[in-house]
């Protein structure tokens, strides 16, 4: 009987520590496969680049417009290592998270639009925000990488103006990026943070934007989604905790 109940009383330490080592195996995985990733993968794709130049050239010598036939190869190579760069960008983040400090939220969605400043006077839209941003506590960069895609992607599938704004609540805050757009059909709501999504349809894109967007507020203790506009339209949103008010 006491052997049982010695037993009894390690099984919840034996099984804490089972958790610990198949967590840290799980993240040395990861870090293998953001490795591999990163450098194994470009390696290839450079290879493929230097034929294509070759055949361009080769191309170009006999006949000027043929060489304008590899052009194809090079748009797939681009976007192909922009994917190996958002995959090992993503799997980097969640193994060694920065430390989150005051942030000026003002400050990122200036450089975002700055950033964007080309395709929005092209596409001529209109974006408002309010007069004012709060500071918030989180990680600058992952917010200018949630931002940009945010703001990148109302460009690229709304209508119209797009508004930016925020609203604090008890315990969190909320920001977000609405359009005009035509929305997103109600059987693609569940699937929009998921990555790869839309890998099986024709010219479509590679889909991980939001999903690195859910990835990188997860991580700072927020969380994002969705919401249909009522006079059409889409409106995406991320939200993050609110600081802590510590006593003077």
């Amino acid at each position: 009987m006491n052997e049982e109940l010695e037993l009894a009383a390690t099984t919840p330490e034996v099984a804490h520590d089972e958790l610990l080592r198949e967590n840290a195996r799980l993240r040395g995985d990861l870090l293998t496969m953001a490795r591999r990733i990163s450098h194994d993968l470009r390696t290839p794709l450079g290879g493929i680049l230097t034929t294509a130049e070759m055949v361009k050239e080769v191309l170009a010598e006999t006949n000027a417009a043929s060489a304008a036939l590899v052009a194809p190869i090079f748009d797939s190579a681009d976007g192909l290592a922009r994917l190996i760069e958002r995959v090992s960008f993503v799997l980097k983040a969640s193994l060694h998270p920065d430390a989150k400090t005051k942030v000026k939220m003002g400050e990122i969605v200036f450089s975002v639009r700055q950033r964007l400043e080309r395709i929005i006077l092209k596409k001529n839209v209109a974006i408002s925000e309010p007069a004012s941003w709060p500071e918030v506590d989180g990680v600058y960069f992952w917010l200018e990488v949630v931002w940009w895609n945010l703001l990148a992607n109302a460009l690229q599938h709304g209508k119209g103006p797009v508004e930016l704004g925020w609203q604090a609540g008890k315990a969190e805050l909320r920001f977000w990026v609405c359009d005009r757009g035509d929305g997103v059909p109600a059987e693609k709501h569940e699937q929009l943070f998921q990555p790869f999504h839309t890998l099986h349809e024709a010219n479509a894109a590679q889909g991980l934007g939001l999903a690195i967007v859910q990835r990188l507020v997860a991580l700072q203790g927020g969380r994002c989604g969705y919401e249909p506009r009522m006079e059409g339209g889409a409106c995406f949103y991320f939200t993050l905790p609110a600081q802590e008010k510590h006593p003077i």
